[in-house]
């Protein structure tokens, strides 16, 4: 029998294993924000918790513009210095990332395939990934499918979210391709590849972001997510269950600051004028208000203030309800109302202003990511939301991302090349499936230049056959008349 010592023992022993192994298995993920980008290794727990092991931030307004990288060597750089960190801090070397894609221009196009059968046949699980295949092959000019989301299947007359099993003569599928322009993907995988750090995976920020924060009500029963971040306001719009409309706006806070900053004061100052006196809607009228006083001591017009704030927002929300416009839903059909997060939407009476120019009153704010967190030796870690994406980028994330113990051989080090993608696979099967098809076509002009060439030489042929004919008998009738001729003289 043990005693309480050893049992004791035991049960700091057992709990010194399950911490290690959870230091050995965590998730990174990386935000790319155009104020700052976000860097955070947790690990999932098997209560829905996520346990934060390390993280890292560093400001991006020199090199990433409108979620858009334009600067690839301080990119590059930041990368390396964020990994640095987040290594130091758990003494675990990272063998791959997760990187958020977002940015200005990600917006959705619908497309429709069809299939027409010569009898009824029964649909089965290949049909369908035929149609996505074809869907996703789909020629977008300079743009790339980055996801391709089912609306749903018109067989006939019936419509259905899962037509495999159901006899028709023909099917027809409806996507919604979220697409970017082309070189979004490639900009990312060559700061990270310069960075020497493999990418697991890219998933979409927006949809990662509106999953971890919607109820599955709302996304039910028809909702608006506004995610308003520095520089850009994403939207997207769901209605059972499924993305029906995806939209980034380029314009964000940072705006708003630009608009302030015309009355010659510093960024700085006009982030904290605006979180101290701005409103989404300007209380001017009747109201008497103080001059506001500038750290110069200059004094500007409080209407002049509001004025600049409330414009430009009012430019934000009147886009947003464009792209719900765009959707092709009404209020009536979006039950569950807005959802507004990011650190611009922390403004006075921006709620009041929504409800304005939209004429939705149902509005939810969201400050916090619903997952729970195990801050460790983070205590203030996302105290102000500033986290959130990169914690939703988490739990998309399935592949575990430690490669070992720093100053050891990585788990990965075998590999000289970054691991490749899904996306990546998909695109070179797709650049593979083109060179196969010029190939084709080259040899198929070869054999029909030979072909050509042939049938020119042997008419050549016949018609130098045909004229030596021609001489031969010519050369015969000659030699008659010339006989003849002779015998005469003779």
């Amino acid at each position: 029998m043990l005693k309480k010592t050893d049992e004791r023992s035991l049960t700091n022993e057992s709990i010194k294993n399950k911490i290690m192994a959870t230091e050995d298995n965590f998730i990174v993920a990386i935000e790319l924000g155009s104020s700052k980008v976000t860097g955070v290794a947790g690990c999932k727990q098997p209560d829905g918790a996520i346990q934060i092991l390390a993280f890292a931030q560093e400001p991006s307004t020199t090199f990433i513009r409108k979620g858009r990288i334009n600067n690839v060597n301080k990119m590059t750089q930041c990368i390396l210095n964020m990994k640095e960190k987040m290594e130091q801090k758990m003494q675990k070397s990272i063998s791959r990332v997760y990187v958020g894609i977002g940015g200005m221009g990600m917006h959705t196009v619908a497309n429709t395939v069809v299939r027409h059968f010569d009898s009824k046949i029964e649909i089965t699980q290949d049909m369908i990934d035929a149609l996505c295949d074809e869907n996703r092959n789909t020629s977008n000019n300079d743009r790339d499918i980055l996801e391709s989301v089912p609306q749903e299947y018109r067989l006939g007359t019936q419509l259905q979210m899962d037509p495999v099993g159901i006899l028709s003569d023909n099917v027809e599928g409806h996507y919604l391709n979220i697409v970017a322009n082309s070189t979004v993907r490639e900009e990312i995988r060559n700061c990270f590849r310069a960075a020497g750090v493999t990418i697991a995976d890219l998933p979409i920020t927006v949809q990662a972001l509106s999953d971890a924060m919607l109820t599955e009500p709302e996304k039910r029963s028809g909702c608006v997510f506004v995610d308003m971040g520095s520089e850009t306001t994403s939207v997207a719009i769901y209605k059972n269950n499924v993305l029906r409309h995806l939209a980034v706006i380029p314009l964000g806070g940072a705006n708003i600051n630009r608009d302030i900053m015309s009355l010659q004061i510093e960024d700085e100052e006009a982030e904290e004028l605006k979180l101290k006196y701005g409103s989404a809607i300007a209380h001017t009228g009747d109201e008497q208000h103080k001059p506001i006083t500038l750290r110069d001591g200059r004094q500007v017009k409080y209407d002049e203030f509001s004025g600049l704030v409330e414009a430009r927002l009012e430019e934000i929300i009147l886009n947003v309800k464009n792209q719900i416009a765009l959707s092709k839903f009404d209020k009536g059909q979006l039950i569950g109302g807005l959802i507004i997060t990011g650190g611009a939407s922390n403004m006075k009476d921006i709620d009041k202003a929504f409800i304005r120019d939209t004429q939705i009153e149902k509005i939810r704010f969201v400050r916090n990511i619903r997952t729970p967190l195990r801050l460790g030796d983070f205590p203030h870690f996302n105290e102000n939301g500033d986290c959130n994406a990169a914690i939703a980028l988490i739990e998309k994330g399935e592949m575990n991302c430690c490669g070992g113990p720093i100053g050891q051989p990585q788990l990965f080090d075998e590999h000289t090349e970054p691991i490749p993608t899904p996306e990546e696979i998909e695109e070179e099967k797709k650049r593979e499936e083109q060179r196969i098809a010029e190939e084709v076509a080259r040899i198929t002009r070869e054999k029909e230049e030979e072909e050509r060439r042939r049938l020119e030489e042997e008419a050549a042929k016949k018609k130098k056959a045909g004229i030596n004919r021609f001489k031969t008998g010519f050369q015969k009738i000659g030699k008659f008349f010339s006989g003849l001729v002779n015998e005469n003289d003779n």
